[in-house]
């Protein structure tokens, strides 16, 4: 097994990314954990011997590159299964990327992102960032093997008004530093007062991003090209739909499963979150004189309305993923907001447009604004 490391971060708390060689022959599992659901859950691995901890994205990564599927550790140990993989595929190289991070007790993590063909071409952390930078590109971070940026697409930052609020057009540039998938770009919408950014976490709002041999260039070039005019007009028109359409108990009661989901996975940042959303619909079951809301069919839920507008619903979601979650939480709401937006409301055009919307819902959202902000 070869290995490499770049330390494009040089404080403790960011990762510094490896990249090596291996077979499935370096492969151990150290231990197996039934689930609550009965499935098998491999996190503590070893590649030639050194601790890794594997992410869903390696085993992802892994079940693609050998064409096996994911349940098969339920019925073979780790052990049979690799020794078969061995047996009868010839190839069994891959090229695989270790993020080194230490956490808040001082202690180094070591999470096994995604494995690849080694003949398959990969960017670098420290190259995507160093693109990214040259290319203006703002808000870039990193999570699980994925460096996020946001750009002005190529017609030029936009200001545009929807009701009575202010935005800007933006596209989010999503790219893999581990070679799993390619680079893709989402539309995305800022709204000014708040800084809330809206990302078009949906097939209709998404763009892959075709990639050859030279990575660079192919992102380099998508960069300075995309400008989806169309789909930015067909975004302004979902925002301003959304402004004059109620929303609807199935649409809220979505959105607060997607909030006690992210709650229950300790990816809210702040409290109160489901009581803030009952104060903007109304309390549902006190509203239609019903015990449990969610007793209704689904069919039902969809007409009946709440006291909320579907745009509130889009700028508290925004809010709270842009202010007041961690990176799963976020892309968990932001995927809630795309699936709301890209498809018909329950209710469209129900409700007059003339309406006055909160700039805030949590009480230190604009606290958290300023501070980034200064």
């Amino acid at each position: 097994m070869t290995t490499t490391t770049t330390e494009t971060e040089k404080a403790t708390d960011k990762p510094r990314f490896s990249y090596g060689i291996a077979t499935v022959a370096d492969l151990q599992v150290d231990r197996v954990q039934p689930t609550e659901a009965g499935k098998v859950s491999l996190k503590d691995l070893r590649i030639d011997g050194q601790p890794v901890v594997a992410t869903r994205r390696f085993w992802r990564s892994f079940f693609s590159r050998f064409g096996i599927a994911e349940n098969v550790f339920r019925y073979f140990t780790p052990a049979e299964v690799f020794n078969r993989i061995e047996e009868v595929n010839a190839d069994t190289a891959f090229r695989f990327c270790i993020a080194n991070h230490t956490d808040t007790d001082g202690r180094t993590k070591r999470d096994l992102l995604a494995v690849t063909s080694p003949k398959k071409p990969v960017i670098r952390h420290d190259e995507v960032v160093d693109l990214i930078t040259r290319y203006g590109g703002s808000d870039v971070r990193y999570h699980n093997g994925l460096v996020l940026s946001t750009h002005a697409p190529r017609g030029g930052s936009r200001q545009f008004a929807i009701g009575g609020d202010q935005f800007r057009d933006r596209f989010c540039l999503e790219t893999p530093i581990d070679g799993y998938g390619h680079p893709r770009l989402f539309l995305s919408m800022m709204r000014m007062v708040c800084s809330n950014g809206m990302i078009g976490y949906a097939r209709a709002f998404r763009s892959d991003v075709p990639v050859g041999k030279h990575m660079d260039h192919c992102i380099s070039r998508a960069i300075e090209s995309f400008d989806n005019g169309d789909g930015y007009v067909a975004l302004r028109q979902r925002f301003e739909s959304s402004q004059s359409s109620w929303a609807s108990v199935h649409e809220c009661l979505t959105l607060a499963t997607t909030l006690e989901k992210a709650k229950r996975e300790k990816q809210l940042l702040c409290e109160g979150v489901l009581g803030r959303l009952r104060g903007i619909a109304g309390n549902l079951s006190e509203l239609y004189g019903l015990s449990n809301i969610e007793a209704l069919s689904d069919k039902r839920q969809r007409i009946l309305p709440s006291k909320a507008r579907v745009y509130d619903l889009i700028n508290f979601a925004s809010e709270i993923a842009t202010h007041h979650a961690t990176p799963d939480g976020a892309n968990r709401i932001q995927a809630y907001i795309g699936t709301l937006v890209s498809d018909e409301y329950d209710l469209e055009g129900t409700a007059e447009k003339s309406a006055d919307f909160d700039d805030f819902f949590i009480e230190d959202s604009e606290a958290v604004v300023r501070q980034s902000v200064n």
